[in-house]
């Protein structure tokens, strides 16, 4: 096994002269102190795992040999990080404070780096955050008010996850539809073979809107009747609701044959982890987005950053029960100066101060794991 001996005037640079010398995988094996700061002993990963497999035929032995100097690695990563996030912070101090204010109101890393990366040089703090907010709204992808779905007519279908609002959304679509065409010229249709009731709320729905309610219990019945409905201007259908990792949740791409467009339908409310897993499994194939909850979403920042790396237009938005008053066309400064705000809020989730270089460390780990994503395009940006 070869080891090395560093040593430096503080832990900082010695961990600074490690990395730079044995790389991002190295390990340090002992530290003590020294006349000229502090003595560092250090070998590479690679030296280290050889070693272990030499010294061990067991191979349970040899697994925690190598978890253990896992385990170590991941300590020594964390703590660079750390100390680079100090040293950024004082060497940069407006670039970090443009990530802080993404990972403070939601937005995950991916965007929050690279938006970071591309901050112009020579921004005061004031400005900088003016570029941040002027960038997130050229950004964020909503449809403009001349392509109305509702105004062009067609055939949609809402898709979505259990409980994300998606009847009541069609309904407050259909309502809109009735104040463009009539009510004569929009019809519902009850494709949700699954969840108990769900025809009888459509029904309501329907009633009060005075348009007519059509039920199709699988995909053959739904093509007869979308034949039958070809003089209607505006046909909406409501689906199941599946959680998105239930393989049924492609039954709904199999009406993009008929002609149908989706609508995927996303509560803001959720976690980032929840909305990106919606996003992946409604949202490829969409014309366009429908974000639920915005009244019971106090960071909807997970929500916009979502929408910004998979480009997808929002249509409308939603917040509240309401037929169809709580159902407005998207504002992209609304949005993202909501989403700001959101960061500013005191909660037991915020972070301090001294939790930003764990929380450097932490995400320099993740980063390992699943580098950097290709994001799209962003508009309004340059390098640095």
């Amino acid at each position: 096994m070869s080891t090395r001996v560093f040593v430096a005037a503080n832990a900082r640079e010695g961990l600074a002269r490690i990395r730079g010398e044995l790389g991002d995988d190295a390990v340090v094996l002992s530290t003590r102190p020294h006349p000229q700061g502090v003595e560092l002993v250090a070998s590479a990963y690679g030296d280290l795992t050889v070693a272990a497999l030499g010294e061990t035929q067991d191979g349970a032995g040899s697994s925690r040999i190598l978890a253990e100097l896992g385990r170590l690695r991941g300590m020594l990563q964390n703590q660079l990080a750390g100390f680079a996030w100090g040293a950024s912070r004082r060497r940069d101090p407006v670039r970090v404070a443009v990530m802080q204010t993404l990972f403070a109101a939601g937005f995950g890393s991916t965007l929050a780096r690279t938006l970071a990366a591309r901050l112009p040089r020579g921004l005061d703090a004031e400005t900088a955050q003016r570029w941040l907010r002027q960038v997130l709204i050229r950004n964020l992808p909503v449809t403009a008010r001349g392509a109305d779905l509702l105004a062009v007519g067609g055939r949609y279908t809402l898709v979505g996850s259990t409980g994300s609002g998606k009847t009541t959304t069609l309904a407050k679509l259909a309502a809109r539809g009735v104040d463009a065409h009539g009510a004569g010229q929009v019809a519902l249709v009850a494709a949700d073979a699954y969840r108990i009731g769900a025809t009888a709320q459509l029904s309501v729905y329907a009633d009060l809107l005075g348009v007519s309610l059509h039920v199709a219990q699988d995909q053959s019945a739904l093509a007869l009747l979308l034949t039958d409905l070809a003089n209607k201007k505006l046909v909406l259908i409501d689906t199941a609701g599946f959680a998105p990792s239930d393989p049924r949740t492609r039954e709904a791409q199999a009406l993009d044959a008929l002609g149908v467009r989706r609508i995927a339908v996303i509560p803001a409310s959720q976690q980032g982890a929840a909305i990106e897993q919606a996003m992946l499994r409604f949202g490829q194939g969409a014309v366009a987005c429908v974000l639920t909850k915005l009244d019971e979403t106090p960071q909807p920042g997970a929500a916009l950053d979502s929408l910004i790396r998979h480009r997808l237009p929002l249509a409308y938005v939603s917040g509240g029960q309401r037929v169809p008053e709580d159902l407005h066309a998207p504002s992209a400064a609304y949005l993202v100066d909501r989403a700001l705000k959101g960061g500013q809020l005191a909660t037991p989730y915020a972070l301090e101060a001294e939790d930003w270089p764990l929380f450097a460390g932490v995400e320099a780990e993740r980063a390992e794991r699943q580098p950097l994503k290709d994001v799209p395009t962003l508009k309004g940006t340059r390098a640095g």
